[in-house]
């Protein structure tokens, strides 16, 4: 899981990380991490009131995305695709409209080109795909608080860990 942001008597819970392998599911947090693929017995993670959503189901051989701040993540696709991660959340607070914590995309074990999960709006990292196509997952944007892209690698296409979410970024606006 991410860390925990704080500041004054405010916490920002971290983001829950994505199910691993066949059997775990996904952690909760501010937003909850993607489900991992192909297990009936794992679940996604669940959001925090307040700061995100769940994270997506999975899919035979696709896992799903994880939980943005504004949108729940995308279910993985069986046998094709991995689960888009879910939108992040606007905000103008430095005077101009930017979006920050979406979710990152969940892996796919396909031998498809492009496979892998779009990670959300708000920095999502790009979720990775296994097979003779394999492709490395992306890191979530800094200073967003997006996750990062899971993992589509499972014994085959390569060595591709998933990826680290986007660090944060914490704003203070106050009249002079």
């Amino acid at each position: 899981q991410g860390s925990n942001s704080s500041f004054n008597s405010i916490v920002s819970t971290g983001g829950g990380y994505g199910g691993g392998d066949d059997s775990q599911s996904g952690g909760n947090g501010g937003s909850g991490g993607g489900e991992a693929r192909n297990d009936s017995s794992s679940t996604p993670g669940s959001g925090t009131t307040g700061q995100g959503f769940a994270g997506g189901s999975s899919g035979t051989n696709a896992g799903g995305g994880g939980g943005g701040a504004s949108a729940v993540g995308g279910n993985g696709v069986a046998a094709t695709t991995g689960g888009n991660g879910g939108a992040g959340l606007s905000s103008s607070i430095t005077g101009s409209a930017v979006t920050r914590a979406g979710g990152g995309g969940g892996g796919a074990e396909a031998p498809t080109d492009d496979s892998g999960g779009i990670g959300g709006s708000g920095g999502g990292g790009k979720g990775g795909q296994a097979g003779s196509i394999a492709s490395a997952p992306s890191a979530g944007t800094a200073n967003t608080g997006g996750g990062g892209g899971a993992s589509g690698d499972y014994n085959s296409g390569g060595e591709h860990n998933g990826q680290n979410g986007g660090s944060g970024i914490v704003i203070i606006r106050f009249a002079l």
